[in-house]
């Protein structure tokens, strides 16, 4: 059997012996094709927070688009205790801090409110995601995949509940319809 192609270039598919059909596709991490089109962004934050503190506070303001959540990286100088919440609705304060897109060609900017030192770890008053602990000096990133998303005013924090000194805590994401 052939399978002419409906362009009227004469191209035909080719077809095995079993009548399956030969196809070629190049596949994308959705993230990756998100920062070609200049959809997909970082926030980041260095600072010695103290204790209780939420350091980096991150919320979707774009009214179309959703926001996934890629990963959050956590770097403490010492052993730490963390929470991730999830939230709606928080009052914003705090110095904020401006989404870099990761397409560095895109004139794109992200319409999102980040913020650090945002009050304190209950500033988030919603869910928590995750409550850890890390042992000592480590760079970690928490995958989300994208299957954690913000919706319209929907928000991220990250707290840190112990003194640990500068922290580097960033949050990985990217805008999908």
């Amino acid at each position: 059997m052939i399978i002419q192609g409906g362009t009227g270039n004469g191209y035909a598919a080719r077809v095995d012996d079993e009548n399956r059909l030969f196809t070629f596709a190049i596949t994308e991490q959705d993230y990756a094709h998100r920062a070609h089109l200049g959809y997909s962004f970082l926030w980041t934050a260095t600072a010695d927070w103290g204790a209780d503190k939420n350091a980096l506070f991150l919320r979707n303001d774009d009214t179309v688009l959703d926001m996934a959540i890629r990963g959050i990286a956590v770097s403490p100088a010492a052993a730490a205790q963390f929470e991730i919440g999830y939230g709606t609705g928080n009052t914003v304060a705090g110095t904020e801090v401006t989404g870099s897109n990761l397409n560095l060609s895109s004139g794109r900017v992200a319409l999102a409110t980040g913020r650090h030192t945002n009050t304190n770890c209950d500033a988030m008053a919603g869910l928590t995601v995750i409550h850890t602990f890390w042992s000592g000096v480590q760079n970690t990133i928490i995958p989300f995949d994208g299957a954690l998303q913000l919706g319209y005013l929907d928000e991220i924090g990250v707290g840190i509940l112990t003194d640990v000194g500068s922290s580097t805590v960033t949050i990985f994401g990217y805008y999908v319809e």
